[in-house]
């Protein structure tokens, strides 16, 4: 939590944490966090004696601080400290700076301490998506095993009663299975833990002031608000080949480059496209790879898309001065795009499916998606590049293995080659395997089909 030891001040009798995860892409994906977020509330025992949790919820909407992070751009702590209640959110945080106040919270004195773990969550298995990364049991379970937290503990003294810790998360998906691993480490923590119990209070008005209050924070930003409009102008020129690969949550995007031609590999599973510091500053991007269809690949491209069909609607509104709508409207064109997908084969729990949502973009914006297979062997590549004096630019698409019923579904494995003018220059190969592994750059290497790694 934030302030606990070492500063002269008493602690709170009682601690609440909240988390609530990335940006949001959709409305829908806010209704769900909030039902969780009312669900980890409501299931806190805490006495009433101790904490009137009904008064210190509002008192939170009214006398809270906000702080913008310095370090972690966009990530936000809601924070206030009152006579029986501490209270932290944190939004859009980064995985460092959730197991930094997972620390702190387990070493506060506290009596009485709730953590609430809601946010944007992977469908299947439950990680919940976070700004730069996933949170998933594994990585909670590292945090309570931690050496240095069971170290402090074994020094402090012990409390009559062990404080109780009421931890509220996911479900579903792995953390379903986490019941146990947690029972095992109360000893060691000195605490107990109480893993997704029961609603036991009922709704109240403070309740309900606090959810409207983080509704109001959480609202989707505008496409514009999300992907911001470059500071200068002009426009970027890449002139030797180069591959940039661009953290983007649970998965990644990679861009490649030569001599003014790119190609955008997946868009990353966060809303607030990781890839667009860089793209922003050109004036077309040629072609866009998606290897597969999921909520790890797709939310940044999404943003984009969306972005193009906003700047339609302001061109069709007019109004404002030129300069503002100039730079507002400048974002890339987009060529080629390759995607074999009729549905996301991950996407967010109640979220939308976002290979849905990108075949509609795409269609509004009048771009025909292209799909990807193969073919007979030996595999011929497509040519996307080619200049006189200059060179070529080939991509081999090494899977799936051919047209088919399952193409649709089917990941997307490929290889660029950049083959030069020059003798003395050497070939560059780039592999793009499917699902989010990370791209690999070679120089002068084996031919197609057999990459070597960088």
């Amino acid at each position: 939590m934030a302030a606990v030891t070492g500063s002269g001040v008493a602690a709170a009798p009682s601690s609440l944490l909240l988390v609530v995860g990335s940006e949001f892409g959709s409305p829908g994906l806010l209704t769900y966090v909030l039902e969780e977020l009312e669900r980890g509330i409501r299931s806190w025992d805490v006495d009433p004696g101790i904490c009137n949790l009904d008064e210190q919820l509002k008192v939170f909407v009214s006398r809270h601080s906000a702080t913008f992070s310095s370090i972690v751009k966009g990530q936000r702590s809601l924070h206030h400290r009152g006579d029986s209640l501490e209270t932290l959110v944190l939004l859009n945080p980064s995985d460092k700076s959730l197991c930094d106040e997972l620390r702190n919270l387990l070493l506060d004195p506290a009596s009485h301490k709730l953590l609430v773990l809601a946010g944007p969550c992977l469908e299947e298995t439950g990680e919940l998506l976070l700004q730069t990364g996933g949170f998933s049991p594994h990585h909670f379970l590292q945090v309570l095993k931690d050496r240095e937290i069971r170290d402090i503990l074994a020094t402090t003294p012990s409390p009559a009663q062990p404080p109780i810790l009421t931890i509220t998360c996911p479900t579903f998906g792995d953390w379903a299975q986490l019941a146990p691993a947690v029972s095992g480490l109360q000893g060691a923590l000195r605490l107990q833990l109480r893993l997704n119990p029961p609603a036991q209070l009922p709704n109240s008005e403070g309740l309900c002031e606090f959810l409207e209050y983080v509704a109001e924070s959480l609202e989707p930003p505008s496409p514009f608000e999300l992907l911001e409009p470059p500071t200068s102008g002009g426009f970027l020129r890449l002139g030797r080949p180069c591959c940039y690969i661009f953290p983007g949550g649970l998965g990644d995007a990679a861009f490649f480059a030569v001599n003014g031609f790119t190609v955008l590999v997946n868009g990353g599973s966060n809303p607030k496209s990781s890839f667009w510091k860089l793209v922003r500053h050109l004036d077309r991007v040629d072609a866009v790879l998606v290897t597969h269809p999921g909520a790890d690949s797709l939310p940044g491209l999404n943003s984009l898309l969306r972005r193009k069909l906003a700047e339609r609607s302001e061109v069709a509104a007019g109004g404002g001065s030129w300069d503002d709508r100039l730079r507002r409207l400048i974002s890339p064109n987009l060529g080629v795009v390759f995607f074999n997908a009729c549905e996301a084969a991950s996407r967010l729990a109640r979220g939308e499916d976002e290979a849905e949502l990108a075949l509609s973009l795409l269609a509004q914006l009048g771009i025909t998606p292209l799909p990807l297979s193969r073919g007979p062997v030996p595999a011929k590549p497509t040519v996307l590049f080619e200049k006189m004096g200059v060179g070529r630019l080939d991509m081999y698409v090494l899977h799936p293995p051919s047209a088919g019923t399952e193409r649709t579904l089917a990941s997307v494995c490929a290889l660029l080659v950049w083959h030069p003018a020059g003798p003395g220059e050497k070939v560059v190969r780039v592999l793009f395997p499917a699902l989010e592994v990370p791209a690999r750059a070679c120089g002068d290497a084996p031919g197609p089909g057999g990459a070597a790694a960088s």
